[in-house]
């Protein structure tokens, strides 16, 4: 014999003809009327082949699918579905239930036989004493056969559940804290946990955070830092040490059932269920997730920590998308500073801000000395190299709070908040010594460039944004005037 099948159809004409035309091919062949006596025969032969029926009373073909392919005995026996029309509807629910393949009824019987030959040659057929024992582990289960089919439809309305649940948090993507929340809110009403933690790696910042949602827990800060480290350890193992572990910080996003709490002096060792869960898609780390709880056996192969892992891939896809999409916006492509219209946007916002608090706040402008000059000498490719290299440069030069952005052409300007002028000049200093120093080397040339620079800062005079600008434009022009490769500042 080739191999064991089973026909599972309530039209006998249908499972009659088969079943002659398979048994004269070669094959053992067993037919039952319908799902749930087919479903009770898989457990008595462990057939190497199924064939079903999509139509059929009290458990149709996806569901019979579902249950067999749920099921760690039985998952590995292919299932040939029967269809009496080729429609891609029923492909597709056919395949999201397990099936290995399709057949429509009415044509070739001998099509489906060489689709049958072609299975078992790819697959290992089981040995009269394998399935002897199968059957033998099969009989100590005592769920009946519709009761596993309720408990397969009852979670998968559960997993779509929790899938929609999670694709409605997309539209919070630009709202951080917001999207935190109502994950945290989600992640609670589905597991259980003492903390919980949520990351969403920013490629952009240098401090990486972890988010945290405790339960019945006091404050324990010493706990927290371990849970941050222990975190960090698993998702960033290449970067995560002790000289770089200021980078990784954790807040407390929320507290929950504080007043309840089960233990004042709780340990890490005191966890006896932990997972933690790198986010990761084409190798590039999205962020991760981490579950805590006192109680043992929990996150252990658990269907819904995958689904929830699943649905948080998609999320941080999409969040990285937005997040790229927004940098691309507001930054220039060539040398990855602020553009124009967003550094506008920022200045505005700064002005009025010092101007209501009287606040100080300081503006820089800087132009490469004889640009022109070293472009027609060395190409524009140099020059556009020389321009990159020297943003670095003066974004190494002032604080992360202060917006550097290229003005245009080789003009880049800088707002330092609340900073007034005696104080702008000391990192200014500092950046016009340290392009002095510099030496670009393209090819076999090595390069030196110095930049002129000017300095207004915000007084009691200046109650119009555009005067600020324009006083460091007049301060950049006199540097350029006396002599190039110096700073000068508006006094006025």
């Amino acid at each position: 014999m080739k191999g064991k099948i089973l026909i599972i159809d309530d039209s006998i004409t249908q499972a009659t003809t088969l079943k002659l035309a398979l048994v004269k091919a070669g094959f053992d062949v067993s037919v039952a009327k319908d799902g749930i006596e087919g479903i009770e025969l898989v457990y008595q032969l462990f057939p190497d082949i199924i064939i079903s029926d999509i139509i059929m009373p009290e458990i149709n073909g996806y569901q019979l699918c579902r249950v067999l392919k749920s099921d760690n005995l039985t998952k590995r026996i292919p299932i040939i579905l029967l269809t009496s029309q080729d429609e891609k509807i029923d492909r597709f629910w056919g395949i999201k239930a397990g099936a290995n393949s399709f057949f429509v009824k009415g044509n070739n019987i001998s099509s489906l036989i060489d689709e049958i030959n072609t299975i078992i040659s790819n697959t290992s057929l089981l040995s009269e004493t394998e399935r002897k024992r199968l059957v033998e582990r099969k009989k100590v289960e005592t769920t009946t056969i519709k009761t596993r089919v309720n408990q397969l439809l009852d979670q998968s309305l559960i997993e779509s559940t929790i899938t929609n649940e999670f694709r409605n948090l997309s539209e919070l993507i630009h709202d951080r804290d917001s999207l935190i929340k109502k994950l945290f809110q989600l992640l609670f009403s589905i597991l259980d946990y003492q903390i919980a933690g949520l990351y969403f790696n920013d490629h952009a910042g240098d401090k990486k955070l972890l988010s945290l949602s405790t339960n019945k827990l006091s404050e324990n800060e010493n706990l927290l830092i371990s849970v941050k480290n222990d975190f960090f350890q698993v998702v960033h193992p290449n970067i995560f040490n002790l000289e770089t572990s200021d980078q990784f910080e954790y807040e407390v996003f929320e507290e929950l059932n504080k007043e309840e709490t089960v233990n004042n002096s709780i340990s890490m060792n005191d966890f006896a269920s932990r997972i933690i869960i790198p986010i990761k898609f084409n190798n590039q780390v999205l962020g991760g997730l981490c579950l805590y709880d006192l109680s043992p056996n929990h996150y252990k192969e658990d269907q819904l920590i995958k689904l929830v892992v699943e649905e948080l891939v998609l999320l941080m896809r999409i969040l990285n998308l937005y997040v790229e999409t927004k940098i691309l916006a507001i930054t220039d492509g060539l040398t990855k500073l602020y553009n124009r219209r967003y550094f506008q946007d920022v200045y505005e916002r700064e002005f009025n801000r010092a101007l209501r608090y009287k606040l100080a706040l300081s503006v820089v402008m800087i132009d490469i000395d004889h640009f022109k000059k070293l472009n027609d000498t060395y190409g524009h490719q140099l020059g556009d190299y020389v321009l990159v290299q020297l943003s670095s440069i003066i974004k190494q030069n002032y604080r992360k709070s202060d917006c550097v952005a290229r003005y245009g052409g080789e003009e880049i300007i800088a707002i330092l908040t609340e900073t007034p002028l005696t104080k702008a000049e000391i990192p200014t200093k500092r950046l016009r010594e340290s392009i002095e120093k510099a030496i670009f080397k393209w090819g076999d040339n090595e390069i030196k460039v110095t930049v002129s620079i000017g300095i207004a800062s915000l007084n009691e005079n200046i109650k119009k944004d555009r005067e600020l600008i324009k006083f460091a434009d007049d301060a950049l022009y006199n540097a350029k005037k006396n002599g190039r490769n110096r700073i000068e500042i508006f006094d006025g």
